[in-house]
């Protein structure tokens, strides 16, 4: 069996409708040596006459089944069996452009060493890839710090944000370093994969094209900021205790901690939440009578002040 250069790995579960999209842009891609490994996460849709059609079509694809256990695990999965030199993840409704692979592969054959390619990339609509969706005008992915690791760690979604399909990594970092997407996590399993992966401090290349699309879906400033913000503080303590030994880190980890926690409870000065307790005092000062208000920060004062009001 021929070894392929690339193995792409697309987790999707019940994307049958964004799918076909998604495997068109490998399909196209310029580069011919490659698998493209699709793990079902327990799909209820239409995906697995989706594809058996894309099997039957190109001998290059893979078709693998697992219970639901989310895209960590079926990340995972694709793992265990993939075959190739260099690994691309994908999301099943996010695109590549033909040449992508074409450009990262020519500027990784000039390093033998532990490295990585990333390459710009740009939001498209949900019900239409060729329609550019604006996402608040977030800057195109740049390191700037003395070590890459400490960007990752320090300015992630708030500074810097490179979805997963914008890398292509050196399979070495999961087969040899035994690198995985922790199952345990809720949400941020990328982040903290990408943090194990700096940390071995790479070769970093980067394209400044946009070679790849996000689909930006109508929900997607609606997630459970709550969900999220659980989630990346478990991931932030586990490279807490990690990076115990490490001072820098620790101080980056700390600074995050306390980052994300205002930036998901509302404290953000951009965020929903604190535009919103802005406009409700906006409204109470204009419609309080300046007597009823002159009281009540009175009363404030004195119970700050550990004094209970006769």
């Amino acid at each position: 069996m021929v070894t392929p250069l690339v193995s792409i790995i697309i987790p999707t579960y019940n994307r049958a409708h964004f799918l076909p999209e998604t495997l068109e842009s490998v399909i196209a891609q310029s580069v011919s040596d490659i698998e493209c490994i699709v793990v079902d996460d327990g799909s209820t849709d239409d995906t697995t006459v989706l594809m058996k059609r894309f099997c039957a079509r190109d001998s290059r694809v893979r078709y693998l089944k697992q219970e639901n256990n989310g895209p960590s695990a079926a990340r995972n999965f694709g793992l265990a069996g993939a075959r190739g030199r260099y690994i691309q993840f994908l999301d099943s409704d996010d695109i590549i452009v033909p040449d992508k692979l074409a450009k990262q592969l020519e500027q990784l054959k000039s390093t033998e060493d532990l490295s990585l390619s990333y390459c710009d990339y740009r939001y498209c609509a949900h019900d239409d890839i060729n329609k550019t969706a604006s996402r608040d005008n977030l800057p195109q992915p740049r390191f700037l710090m003395q070590r890459p690791l400490w960007d990752i760690a320090s300015r992630w979604e708030t500074g810097l944000s490179i979805p997963m399909h914008c890398f292509l990594f050196d399979a070495r970092f999961f087969k040899e370093c035994d690198i995985r997407f922790d199952e345990r996590l809720a949400n941020h399993e990328d982040w903290d994969c990408w943090i194990r992966i700096f940390a071995l401090d790479p070769i970093i290349l980067h394209i400044p094209e946009v070679l790849a699309s996000y689909r930006l879906h109508d929900d997607s400033i609606c997630t459970d900021s709550r969900k999220l913000a659980i989630g990346f503080e478990k991931a932030i303590r586990k490279q807490q205790r990690i990076f115990r030994n490490d001072p820098v880190m620790l101080l980056i980890l700390k600074d995050k901690l306390q980052e994300i926690k205002k930036t998901y409870n509302g404290n953000h000065p951009n965020s929903a939440i604190t535009k919103f307790r802005i406009y409700v005092k906006r409204i109470y000062k204009a419609v309080m009578p300046w007597p009823i208000q002159k009281f009540i920060i009175n009363i404030s004062h004195i119970m700050s002040q550990g004094h209970t009001p006769t």
